[in-house]
């Protein structure tokens, strides 16, 4: 869609669109627009935040109960695991989603790096879905 900057201007209801590969600056462009009164919908947040959640909390429960005294703490439900992920701390679902390689060096066998892979490509489609009830609820 193409329109003169004075008819974005004068738009009541202006929208972005913010896309680029990691480390352009759309978190830091978008935290300078919702300082200044913009609604801020990150798809990378809801990703984490919602759509990945439960998946990621499973696969740190499920290594936690490798360990016996953690995996005492988490069956008499004396601990509690959330998500901490924020609109500028994504390094939670990015830690989920890993690498391929030896897993003794910190990657993922191949069937479970397509499978996160899976995951995080059906959570960025939903998450997009998301959008049109994003910006009612901005206005």
């Amino acid at each position: 869609m193409k329109s003169s900057a004075r008819a974005f201007r004068d738009n009541p209801h202006r929208a972005v669109t913010l896309l680029g590969m990691s480390g352009v600056g759309k978190t830091r462009l978008s935290q300078m627009l919702a300082k200044s009164g913009w609604f801020h919908y990150s798809g990378d947040y809801r990703i984490g935040s919602h759509y990945l959640d439960e998946h990621i909390l499973d696969e740190v429960k499920h290594r936690m109960m490798g360990d016996p005294f953690l995996r005492e703490l988490l069956r008499s439900s004396a601990i509690k695991i959330q998500n901490g992920v924020t609109i500028t701390n994504l390094g939670f679902a990015s830690s989920f989603l890993s690498k391929l390689g030896d897993p003794d060096k910190g990657g993922l066998p191949l069937r479970e790096f397509k499978r996160r892979q899976r995951l995080h490509r059906e959570a960025e489609i939903a998450a997009m879905r998301d959008v049109p009830h994003f910006i009612d609820r901005a206005r």
